[in-house]
């Protein structure tokens, strides 16, 4: 079954492989943007993001690609590729990209239609290619496996297999399962028949612990995309678009980020209340801004975030983990409880929420011992240890899990002592 599946994920791969187009994106380090246009190595620094053809010369992605970007640069596959032929290479390295993107790329004529809301953008370029079909995309059922198709950020292209996990309740957002890196934002994500039922945003963060395994990510559905192709009109260039500021949200989002990832968490925060001012549909943000409160220990302000994160979409795994962690700080152990059994109850797999109930038996554990219940710290004990034994069971190089599990038999059997 396995190699059936991954079978099917090649061929869909492959099949589907002429339609997709690469981004390159150039983000300036000091100099000014006319200094760009030759992507100067000293100057910029290129991420990368995914589209696909939706008309024979338009192209849809992700604002999020496009955020703060310098310069945008498209490159169809079949431009890459004979690219590559001519060169007589087989991918890119440190020292041949900036030289492969300015052969490849073809010119963006424009912008023919965006939502800020929902994070779609269609571009116009100056090079047809063949449409992916576009599928109805209610009829994809939960638990069904899916396909995204994308370029990492090595530039290297590549399909991955998830699944349809669930839908916001405005049913124009999906999460699934799958594995994610940052440059599949903006890709397809296709159905066992290689139609498009969405649009790939970003992942979310780790299920199994591990960032090279499963994450789960968002999606924008396709029947969202195919009401905003059917208003494309008139082209508008890529600068006058980053001048509206619901666009200018997904930078300074963006930016709170990549604060956010050095730990400059009040800057951060500034940053993401900025966005949500400009772009109050970037919902995300709440569920990221949490986890940058919890670090300054307001956890008031972080259970506000991840609830209204939840209320937006109540299956949102990763919200119920975090809200779980200002729970216990704020005195509601059972909360904490139900959040995380419900983590667990939408992702089974889900390795953090093991370890997150683990940790909360153990503090209970401590609680009960410190006032004089041994038999109850005894049994809060003992359910921390089954719990990080499924989570050992799901990751068993997870260091932390393994630690506390020690801790956990070592206060067990000294509480047992006591009651001998």
């Amino acid at each position: 079954m396995k190699k059936k599946k991954e079978a099917l994920l090649q061929q869909i791969a492959e099949n589907r492989r002429e339609s997709i187009v690469l981004f390159a994106i150039g983000h300036a380090i000091e100099e000014p943007l006319e200094r760009l246009e030759g992507y100067d190595v000293l100057s910029t620094y290129i991420d990368t993001g995914t589209g696909f053809f939706v008309e024979p010369d338009k192209v849809v992605t992700t604002m999020e690609v496009l955020a703060g970007a310098n310069t945008v640069s498209a490159i169809p596959t079949n431009q890459l590729k004979k690219v590559l032929s001519d060169r007589n290479i087989r991918s890119f390295n440190e020292d041949n990209q900036y030289q492969i993107i300015k052969e490849a790329k073809v010119d963006i004529e424009g912008v023919t239609a965006f939502d800020p809301k929902n994070n779609l953008v269609i571009l116009k370029i100056a090079e047809t290619g063949t449409p992916l079909p576009l599928e109805n995309s209610d009829t994809a059922q939960i638990d069904g496996t899916v396909y995204t198709l994308g370029y990492q950020e090595e530039m290297k292209y590549m399909g991955t297999a998830g699944t349809l996990q669930n839908r916001y309740k405005d049913n124009k957002w999906f999460q699934i399962k799958t594995r994610f890196y940052s440059g599949n934002g903006g890709g397809p994500v296709l159905n066992g028949s290689g139609d498009v039922i969405g649009v790939l945003a970003y992942g979310m963060g780790s299920v199994t612990g591990d960032n090279s395994s499963a994450t789960v990510a968002t999606a924008i559905s396709s029947n969202v995309l195919k009401e905003l192709l059917t208003n494309s009109g008139e082209i508008i260039s890529l600068e006058q678009l980053q001048k509206y500021s619901r666009i200018r949200a997904y930078s300074l989002e963006a930016q709170a980020n990549a604060m956010a990832e050095l730990y400059d968490d009040r800057e951060a925060i500034k940053y993401f209340n900025t966005a949500l001012k400009l772009n109050p549909d970037l919902v995300e943000i709440y569920a990221r801004r949490g986890v940058i409160k919890a670090r300054l220990d307001n956890f008031e302000g972080a259970f506000r975030d991840f609830n209204k994160m939840i209320q937006i979409n109540p299956e949102h795994i990763f919200a119920y983990n975090n809200r779980a962690t200002s729970r216990v700080n704020l005195g509601d152990e059972q909360g904490a409880f139900n959040d995380l059994n419900k983590a667990i109850e939408l992702a089974p797999n889900y390795v953090m929420a093991y370890t997150n109930l683990g940790g909360t038996n153990l503090y209970m554990a401590d609680k009960k011992r410190d006032e004089g219940d041994i038999v109850e710290a005894r049994q809060y004990y003992q359910a921390a240890i089954d719990t990080y034994n499924k989570a050992l069971a799901l990751n068993p190089k997870n260091r932390m899990v393994r630690s506390n599990l020690k801790h956990a038999k070592r206060m067990l059997k000294s509480s047992n002592s006591r009651t001998e």
